[in-house]
Parts: C-alpha cells; structure tokens; sequence
C-alpha cells in the first residue's frame, strides 16, 4: 500500500516538459509540429507577460511606497515642534530627513524606464527639499506656539509634502497601465497563439486532436489562473491569490505570484498605519482624528444619534520633562496612551491631537455619559504609576474637557473648540479635574 501510495504522488510531480515528451510519443511524426506550437510558442508568450508584471511591481512600486511612508512620517516633528516647541523635534527631523534621503537614493530615477517616471521622481525630490528648507526654517524658530507666521509657513510646508506624495502617486497609476498594457498584450498574443495552434492541429490527423486539446488544457488551465489573478492584482485587489494545484513550473509560478501579491499586500497595510497612526503612541493621528470625527458627525446627524468629544491634556507634563528627560516623557505618553485605550469603549476612538493632547470621540454618548467616561479616565491616571525605567515611578494628572454634539456645536471645528476651551476651564480651575462646556462661561 506504501509503494501504490508513493507511486501515486510521483505522478502528481510530473512536469510539463515529461507530459510534453509522453503525449508525443502517443502520437505520429505530423503532431510533433502541433507540440512544438504549443511548447516553444503558446506557452512562453502567457506566461512572460505576468512574470514581466511581477517584475515591475516588485522593483519599481516597493522603493516608491517606502519613501511614501518616509515622506509622510517626516511631517511630524515640525507639526509637534509648533504644537509643544520642544528642541527635541530637531533632532528627529534631522534623523528622518535622512531616511526620506536614502529613500530618494532607493528610488534613484535611473530604475525607472520611462522618462515621465523618471521626471516625476525628480520632481518628487525637488518639493520634498522645498518642504524641508521650510522645516528647518520652522525649527529654528525660538517660539513658535501660537505664531501665525509660523503656522502659515507650516501650510506651505504641507503642501509641498503632500505634492511630491501626489508625484509618487502618479508612479502607481502610471504602472498600473503598464499593467494593464502588458495584460491586453498577453490576450492578443493568446488569441493569436490559439489560431496558429488551430491551424497546426487541423493539418494534423484526426486521430490525435484528444491528445493535442488535454495537453493545451493541463497548460492554459493553469495561466488562465495567473492571468486572472494579473487582471485582479492590476485592478487593486492586492488580497487575491492564485489557486493551482498543478507541481510544475506553472505551480512554482502561481507560488510566486501569490508570494509577490502577499508583499504588496503587507506592504499597502503598512503604508497605511504609517499614514494614520502616531509613531511614538500608536493612537490615530492628527489627520485621522479630523476624518473620523467627521464620520462620525455625518453618522450622528443622519441617525440623529447624540456623539460627544473630550480633550485631554497631561498636567505640568513640561516640569516632567525638564525633571526626567525626554525619553521618559515619551515613557508616560505610551502608558498613557494604552491605558486610555484600556479605559475606552470599543465603539470609541482614542487619537493623539498633538504633543500631550489627546482627544477621544464617544459615539452614542451624550453630555452626561460622556462626564462619567471623562471622570472615569481622570481617576484611573491619577491612580496609575507610569515606570520611567530609573527611580521611582511617575505620577500623573490629566484635565479634560468635554463638549458634546450637537449641544455645544454644529461641525467638527466647532466642537473641538468647544472641547477645548472646557480643557482650558478646568486647567484654570485647577487642573487634575473633567469640565463640561458652558456656552455661556466659555463662549
């Protein structure tokens, strides 16, 4: 039973060279002409294309999303220095500037074939240094909290960012034709190799036409597969694998393809946290934080479903830094930001608003809900010893404002002004403490 069974898994490991080799030997001299068709013709001219497609989208689109990340990780400590004007921006700016660096190096316009890619690169790179000169400008700034000049300037800033991200984009869509370029090639050239095949088999006897269709179909099942799954990864469905069971070239080439789709894959997730997710806390960024209030609003006022707002603000958390450093600043951020997400609901969003502020969206949560979550954070951070890794633990206490939709405003900027300025209430009347807003005091 052992040797049937051995037997019997050699045969599934044919390759297509030896089925090749055996079905002509079924037949006469006349068919070798139809093999050699389907063989040295039809087969290389489906299958080069999609190895052309993997080709491309590994080499050009990988160092292109990479510096993408890097282009869009760069924008954070000139947007905290204005936020916290902590000198410590400086230094991060200067590491990940080098990074973006290399990454232009990764992506040096000479790998790319066509000279629209190549002049978009070198655009890319002429705004990212236009970016850059302006950031340095800001960081040398003694005093840039509250500087119009400044946030101006950080605008601009901004924009030459997102223009050169915007360059790159059009990368994407330019290989993406190619793409799809190569695939219409690939189908004319099918068509075109099945008529030639037509012709070569109607020449031949009859009697050997059942060999000839079951040979072409162990091939074409087989790159129908990966042409398909071409046509998916080319329209965006980066999740799409090839299913083949065949263990010959064409299955050595399904695994290929789907090890390539699986990087992409990976690499498009990891674009996407970098874009929306804060790199020392893990909470939703700046950027982010707008997009989902907004949602959520939209979702409020069409259910007409209450939604509230709360800020939250470290106290006297410069004395922290000044007292234990930096690093352990960062230390009492990250606790923080985990507790905070332990504390929320599941329904809730815990986003870093910049520097010690953060902000949390309650949906379905009116005013009076929304104080009892706010008071339920406040107690548990004052309870919580933050480990800094050197002496004794930390001891923290936050304000938070809260403000709720649509009692205290009508949009997101209204109502993040409103969860502000209650912040700033209860800081005044002297912090460690939840304060609700008050038209009427805050107004």
């Amino acid at each position: 039973m052992k040797a049937i069974a051995m037997a019997r898994f050699r045969s599934l490991q044919i390759s297509l060279r030896t089925r090749f080799t055996l079905g002509l030997g079924a037949v006469l001299l006349p068919f070798l002409l139809a093999a050699a068709v389907g063989l040295f013709y039809l087969l290389p001219r489906l299958v080069d294309p999609l190895e052309d497609i993997v080709r491309e989208v590994t080499e050009e689109m990988s160092p292109v999303m990479h510096l993408q990340a890097d282009l869009l990780t760069a924008t954070m400590p000139i947007h905290d220095y204005l936020v916290n004007g902590d000198p410590g921006e400086s230094i991060q700016f200067i590491q990940l500037n080098h990074r973006v660096e290399l990454a232009f190096k990764e992506a040096t316009p000479e790998r790319f074939s066509l000279a629209q890619e190549r002049e978009l690169i070198v655009s890319a790179r002429r705004e990212w240094q236009q970016a850059r000169q302006i950031g340095e400008a800001l960081l040398h700034l003694r005093n840039p909290i509250g500087d119009t000049q400044a946030a101006r300037e950080l605008k601009r800033f901004d924009a030459h960012v997102y223009l050169s991200v915007g360059l790159l984009d059009q990368i994407h869509d330019i290989s993406r034709r190619f793409i799809d370029a190569d695939r219409a090639t690939a189908r004319v050239t099918r068509i075109r190799s099945i008529w030639i095949t037509f012709g070569a088999f109607t020449a031949a006897l009859a009697t050997g036409l059942l060999v000839s269709v079951a040979l072409a179909r162990s091939i074409l099942t087989g790159v129908d597969a990966l042409r398909q799954g071409a046509a998916r990864l080319s329209a965006g469905e980066l999740s799409y694998r090839v299913i083949l069971a065949q263990r010959d070239e064409l299955g050595e080439l399904a695994t290929a393809f789907n090890t390539m789709a699986n990087k992409l894959e990976q690499n498009q997730k990891a674009l996407y946290e970098l874009a929306t997710r804060d790199g020392l806390t893990g909470l939703y960024n700046h950027n982010t934080f707008y997009t989902l209030l907004a949602d959520e609003l939209a979702r409020a006022q069409r259910f007409k479903r209450p939604v509230a707002l709360l800020m939250l603000d470290i106290d006297h958390f410069k004395h922290v830094n000044d007292t234990h450093g930096h690093q352990a600043g960062d230390t009492i951020l990250k606790g923080l930001s985990e507790l905070l997400n332990q504390q929320a609901r599941v329904i809730d969003r815990v986003c870093r608003y910049g520097g010690e502020e953060i902000a949390v969206i309650l949906p379905e949560t009116d005013s009076d809900a929304a104080a009892d979550i706010a008071e339920r954070m406040r107690a548990s951070v004052e309870m919580q010893p933050f480990d800094i890794s050197m002496g004794a633990p930390v001891r923290i206490t936050v304000s938070i404002g809260v403000a709720s939709w649509p009692l205290h405003g009508d949009g997101a900027d209204t109502l993040v002004a409103a969860a502000d300025a209650a912040l700033y209430a209860a800081k005044r009347s002297g912090r460690n403490r939840i304060s609700r807003y008050e038209p009427m005091r805050h107004g």
